[in-house]
């Protein structure tokens, strides 16, 4: 996942410095630690745009259930907190 720097950190992890700006990527669970610290904002994604195994990918990633044979259009649904 990726996400927009808006205030300028150093990654404890990689210790890299990151600035306004720059495009910050990381699994979600660590993405939504730096957002809700205020260094990141998320990035709208259009799953549209994105495949069904992208999409399932992130599904996974997300712990989210899901059937395997359902339309990528029930996927994006899942993803957005649909039903």
């Amino acid at each position: 996942m990726k996400a927009k720097v808006i205030k300028r950190f150093k990654d404890k992890y990689t210790r890299s410095l990151y600035v306004p700006g720059d495009l910050f990527e990381a699994e979600t669970a660590r993405i939504e630690y730096l957002i809700n610290l205020g260094y990141l904002k998320p990035i709208k994604i259009d799953f549209n745009s994105m495949t069904k195994k992208e999409i399932i990918n992130l599904l996974e990633e997300k712990d989210i259930e899901f059937d395997s044979k359902a339309k990528k259009d029930k996927l994006i649904e899942l993803l957005q907190g649909g039903d």
